[in-house]
């Protein structure tokens, strides 16, 4: 079905270190997008930025929303909350936010030091995906364009929490980083995607783990100039993750999903062309019922 795998290598491309600034330990996330999650909702980022000052001050980071569940018994939930956030922004819908861990020797920063202990001392690290929690006040429905089925949509929330967790109710998040934020915000472009090119441009010489606000999480590359660039092969079905994305938001103009595929994969017009072409066929064919086929 699929082409052959490509793969790319990060070690010489890359030289990150763990964010620890003296007394902190800092960790960044794409907490939230607006891609439908397992429960079949999309959480729009406006519901998380609205509620984001909140969540700045009185939200925290546990394991697994364990501090908003009705504790067990002899369970202290104060053991689960493993840090606070520290800057939340929001880019072409996606949710960013950079937090700090607790740390000690006590039981209160026993799972705090868990998390991180395991994202930099094991290898490879362990993954953490991030997960927003809080109380739902509105919600709502949108029209997916793609499959004209009604998608249920959160359009207000009042935010208190992100739980570490192994298996998020939103997939399409990345896991937690311990690497500045603004890779990721680089590197990843409206539909989702990683394109690395955009994170090898010149940084601004200053260490994001001891910025705040919006500070935190701007874009930049984690080296002043390029370390290496590597060219990325790509097949259709690459390209149709990417129109797909693309349609759902309610993008259908064949010009401008070819121009997005020349952008995004660095393809030659008439290729371009061609991809989108066959994602309209297979999309129209997909959609034609039986009988007219």
């Amino acid at each position: 079905m699929f082409d052959a795998p490509s793969y790319i290598s990060l070690s010489g491309l890359f030289k990150a270190r763990p964010s620890e600034e003296g007394d902190e330990r800092v960790l960044y996330m794409e907490a939230s997008n607006e891609q439908v999650d397992l429960k079949g909702e999309r959480v729009l980022a406006k519901s998380l930025q609205d509620s984001s000052d909140h969540f700045l001050r009185y939200g925290n980071i546990d394991l697994d929303h364990r501090t908003l569940m009705p504790p067990r018994p002899g369970d202290n939930p104060y053991q689960w909350e493993i840090g606070h956030p520290v800057a939340v922004s929001s880019d072409q819908g996606r949710t960013l936010v950079k937090a700090v861990l607790y740390r000690g020797d006590g039981p209160l920063a026993a799972n705090a030091n868990l998390v991180w202990e395991s994202m930099t001392r094991l290898s490879p690290p362990a993954r953490w995906y991030p997960s927003v929690g809080g109380q739902v006040l509105e919600r709502g429905e949108e029209l997916d364009p793609l499959t004209k089925a009604a998608i249920p949509v959160i359009r207000r929330v009042l935010w208190t929490n992100i739980g570490l967790s192994r298996t998020p109710v939103n997939s399409a998040v990345s896991p937690v980083s311990t690497i500045p934020v603004e890779v990721f915000a680089k590197c990843l472009t409206a539909d989702g995607c990683l394109d690395l090119t955009k994170a090898l441009e010149a940084g601004y010489g200053t260490d994001s783990a001891t910025l705040s606000g919006g500070g935190a999480l701007r874009s930049q590359s984690l080296e002043p100039k390029p370390q290496a660039t590597l060219p990325v092969s790509v097949n259709y079905y690459d390209a149709r993750e990417v129109l797909s994305r693309m349609v759902r938001s309610g993008t259908v103009d064949p010009t401008v999903l070819a121009a997005r595929l020349t952008e995004r994969f660095s393809l030659s017009p008439d290729e371009a062309a061609r991809w989108v072409e066959r994602f309209l066929r297979d999309l129209r064919a997909h959609h034609t019922p039986r009988g007219n086929r």
